[in-house]
């Protein structure tokens, strides 16, 4: 018996008759599928006009700028602080000074085609696209601005040390910490004593009186104090005979190290 061939492109009868009894097939084939309303609106929301091989820029700071913008549109925080209208992403980057302006995107929003759209419900994923939303920024300020955050950040204050006591502790453990305490100080770090860190077992610790804790508080703060420049850059928080941070630096120590560096 000879085989019959088959041909992909046959229809079935029930979509052959469809083609009979209903008009523009084609049309109606495509509307009776079902489709996420939102789901091909924005598909090209986020694919910006990079070419290939081109890599996303960004700045010290990880913000995304100029042709690393992965969007067609955007939307510009106006000099005013209010947002422009979604615009291309290509027509902003024309529209300003690339000698001497950014373009940096500093967030994103959903975009204002699809504000009416119903939010999702509670821990479901939200379905609304998103747009960037970016401002243009001055070159020359922006670059100060990064040297600067990268100063902070290999300055030795930049970290807090962080030096832990508690109530009851001995008069050794004590002086121990209260020289590394004045060793942080004098290497111009920032220093945060903490007391009353949670732990296993410390609420079984002994009770101390309002006039040890406060006594101690007093010792710790005479004994920083004398390391030259000594201030409290931040006020105490806490309470004390409980949880209690005390937050000290030698401003003097700090400048000479900055100025060895």
């Amino acid at each position: 018996m000879r085989a019959v061939a088959h041909f992909p492109y046959l229809i079935s009868p029930a979509e052959a008759l469809q083609r009979v009894f209903v008009p523009n097939w084609s049309i109606q084939r495509t509307c009776l599928r079902k489709r996420n309303p939102l789901r091909h609106q924005h598909r090209n929301l986020y694919h910006g006009p990079r070419t290939r091989g081109t890599t996303a820029e960004e700045s010290n700071d990880g913000r995304t700028r100029d042709e690393g913008i992965r969007a067609r549109e955007i939307q510009v925080v106006a000099s005013d602080n209010t947002l422009q209208p979604p615009t291309t992403l290509k027509y902003s980057l024309a529209s300003i000074d690339r000698q001497t302006q950014l373009l940096v995107q500093v967030g994103e929003k959903i975009h204002p085609r699809f504000d009416d759209a119903p939010a999702p419900e509670e821990g479901q994923r939200d379905p609304r696209p998103k747009i960037p939303v970016c401002k243009v920024v001055d070159k020359k300020s922006h670059r100060q601005a990064e040297v600067q955050k990268a100063k902070a950040k290999k300055s030795p204050s930049a970290l807090a040390k962080e030096v832990e006591c508690n109530w009851n502790i001995g008069p050794h453990d004590l002086d121990h910490r209260l020289k590394r305490m004045r060793d942080f100080l004098s290497e111009g770090k920032r220093v945060e004593v903490v007391f009353g860190k949670k732990r296993k077992g410390w609420t079984h610790r002994k009770e101390v009186t309002e006039d040890h804790a406060g006594g101690l508080v007093r010792f710790i703060r005479d004994n920083a104090a004398q390391v030259e420049g000594f201030k409290e850059w931040k006020d105490m928080e806490g309470k004390a005979g409980g949880e209690l941070r005390m937050y000290f630096e030698a401003k003097g120590n700090k400048q000479k190290n900055q100025t060895k560096d």
